[in-house]
């Protein structure tokens, strides 16, 4: 999905769009949330859009499809979530066995790093991490993610070729903590459990 069409969901559907958009972002990681939400930046830039109602539509449309998903591998397991195919199953499998070490910590911080919030809600949903603890820490997650994202909007335009030397600096601190985060998923510690 092209930013010329999301921008034009964004137009006809204003926040009631956001929010389906990601639903579907937070089930199954399509479309872009970084896309959507500069683009609806530029809308709040340009008086369209408020940024809070962006952010709460946005937040309350991802956290639910992470519901979802989370309920699915809560409900049936390991078996249903490699049958979807979505998933590699040894990063899966890597980030399930960071989960039970950290548990809530991984959840928040998981759902702030591109390359891993995909997993969260299986690992957690696989488990059966508390709902009552779940819920809130991916919307306050999902929350963050949206401001970061909108502020590149608002202040860079809907391109995401313009964000200018502060996106530099935010892509370099994001590398460097999904680094971080990638060795300590493949430190020996966590390999060679999973291969036990």
């Amino acid at each position: 999905m092209t930013d010329i069409t999301m921008e034009t969901l964004i137009q006809g559907g204003s926040y009631f769009a956001i929010f389906m958009l990601m639903i579907l972002n937070g089930a199954v990681s399509f479309p872009s949330s970084q896309v959507l939400y500069i683009v609806a930046g530029y809308f709040v830039a340009q008086g369209n859009l408020a940024l809070v109602l962006v952010a709460l539509a946005g937040s309350l449309g991802n956290a639910t499809g992470n519901i979802i998903l989370y309920e699915l591998a809560r409900k049936h397991g390991r078996a249903f979530i490699e049958r979807m195919k979505i998933f590699p199953m040894r990063e899966l499998a890597k980030v399930e066995h960071a989960f039970k070490k950290k548990g809530a910590w991984f959840i928040f911080i998981g759902k702030l790093l591109p390359a891993i919030k995909v997993f969260v809600p299986v690992a957690a949903g696989l488990g059966k991490f508390s709902r009552a603890i779940f819920a809130p820490l991916i919307f306050i997650a999902s929350f963050i993610w949206a401001l970061g994202f909108i502020s590149i909007g608002y202040f860079f335009g809907k391109s995401s070729d313009l964000f200018g030397r502060y996106a530099i600096i935010l892509v370099v601190v994001a590398v460097v903590v999904i680094l971080l985060f990638y060795r300590y998923i493949n430190s020996p510690a966590i390999v060679n459990e999973i291969e036990k």
